[in-house]
């Protein structure tokens, strides 16, 4: 199965502490004016009664100024943000909210070392107030990791109790250094004080890096705290595959898709699930499963491979040939000749299970018209092709002297003595194709023939006893 990308479970940092605190009164009005605001659109014009208003009652009060810029910001109305930001600062030079809004608004302007600067300068204003590091941090860490962990240890020094392990993980996590994350996220000592994204990405990160028990850990301690939060099982459910524990991978599944929050699901959530499924023996609802792809992922032409896969598992092999002839339909041209292959492999294992000769043999005869097209359509590919179609003709009637396989290793040796250069593969292929001739020849006592040919393969197996005997031959 294909690996994960990280960022199948990733979100945006949403960080409660993002935003400094505020009163419980500032914060009424806030929400009051940010509505206003916010419903107006960000128009100054019609706003200038409220606003003015607003700002008398509060001239200063740096946090409900900020708040007021803030509404501005939620509008994209950035430059009247950017006064009320300014006003902030002015009136409470030693509180951070003026300082943090005008940073935010230069990373609203994609100005990230504007927001920088003013995160900073919130820092040495407000030491203690903790989302000034981290609004730094989260800008500075595209530029440099290190000196954003830097400004994080430096709140530790602050505020000690402050989870600034947890915080540093994120940032090397969003930066793609996972290895540092990790480092950072495992001196974490309660992982169950994290907020539900930062230990969400713990184990996410986890997955990632292939620590599929600690991941499983992780997301089953999220469920247990956070239980409204149905993507812990989602990690749960790929985790425990990867570890072939199939019964746990199918519980958390089941749970991943009875969540009751708003999850949006991945073509990746049903193809575990029903990998999971498969591996319990529950071929139906793997199938199901399977079939829900469809409704997240439009354009997704596999789906019709992963169900022939499914069937063929269930030994339900007429269900799983036309599956497949629905999968190469969908692709059309873009067929590729390994995907030629395993539709023959599904023949292959019918005539495994096969409960008749004849069955047997016409399972074998489809896999064997299959190779044929392969070598027909793909050059590159002929020489496998064609000795997959002499081991299939072979299973087909393995009497050599009958020689089934004849023209088929006949044509092998043809295109592998067409090369300029032989792999030590071309060689034991030909060592096949030479030992099946010579044996077909001398038993309808063509001597001559077979001595050609025994000759040939001794000349690439020395040691070959078929060849000795026969070359031994009057």
């Amino acid at each position: 199965m294909k690996a994960i990308n990280k960022y199948f479970v990733a979100g945006a940092l949403m960080l409660s502490f993002a935003a400094p605190t505020m009163a419980q009164d500032v914060k009424a009005q806030v929400d009051a004016i940010t509505k206003v605001v916010v419903d107006a659109k960000g128009d100054a014009v019609a706003l200038k009664s409220q606003v003015k208003d607003y700002v008398k009652a509060n001239k200063k009060n740096a946090e409900a100024l900020a708040g007021l810029g803030r509404a501005f910001l939620a509008a994209k109305n950035f430059e009247q943000a950017k006064i009320y930001a300014d006003m902030a600062m002015k009136v409470g030079k030693t509180n951070a909210a003026g300082y943090i809004l005008r940073g935010d608004i230069a990373s609203a302007e994609d100005d990230g070392g504007m927001a920088a600067s003013y995160y900073e300068m919130a820092t040495q204003q407000a030491p203690q107030e903790p989302s000034a590091y981290v609004k730094y941090a989260r800008v500075y860490q595209k530029v440099d990791p290190n000196g954003a962990v830097a400004m994080l240890e430096k709140l530790r020094s602050v505020k000690p109790d402050y989870p600034v392990d947890a915080a540093a993980g994120y940032m090397y996590s969003s930066n793609n250094q996972l290895k540092s994350a990790m480092n950072y996220y495992d001196k974490v000592q309660n992982v169950s004080s994290l907020e539900d994204y930062i230990l969400f990405d713990y184990a996410s990160t986890a997955y990632v890096l292939e620590q599929y028990d600690k991941a499983v850990k992780l997301s089953e301690a999220g469920i247990q705290k956070y239980p409204e939060y149905g993507s812990f099982n989602r990690i749960g459910l790929y985790g425990s595959d990867k570890l072939k524990q199939y019964d746990a991978a199918v519980n958390y599944g089941a749970k991943l898709f009875s969540a009751t929050d708003t999850i949006k699901y991945t073509p990746n959530d049903y193809i575990y699930y029903a990998d999971a499924l498969i591996n319990t023996g529950k071929y139906d609802e793997a199938i199901a499963s399977y079939k829900h792809i469809p409704e997240v992922d439009p354009e997704n032409k596999d789906v019709n491979k992963y169900i022939a896969e499914a069937y063929t598992k269930a030994k339900k092999f007429n269900e799983a040939v036309a599956s497949y002839e629905q999968y190469l339909k969908d692709k059309g041209e873009d067929v590729t000749y390994k995907e030629y292959d395993s539709f023959a492999d599904i023949y292959i294992e019918q005539a495994d299970a096969a409960t008749s000769d004849a069955e047997k043999k016409e399972a074998f005869k489809k896999a064997a018209d299959i190779y044929g097209l392969i070598a027909e359509k793909f050059d590159y590919a002929a020489i496998y092709a064609v000795s997959k179609q002499a081991t299939a003709y072979y299973q087909i009637n393995p009497d050599l002297k009958v020689g089934a396989s004849l023209p088929y290793y006949t044509k092998l040796i043809e295109l592998i003595n067409a090369k300029d250069e032989k792999t030590a593969s071309d060689n034991n292929k030909l060592v096949t194709a030479y030992n099946y001739l010579a044996v077909h020849y001398i038993q309808n006592d063509k001597v001559a023939e077979a001595k050609k040919y025994a000759q040939k393969l001794l000349e690439l197996n020395p040691e070959n006893e078929t060849g000795k005997q026969i070359m031994n031959l009057k």
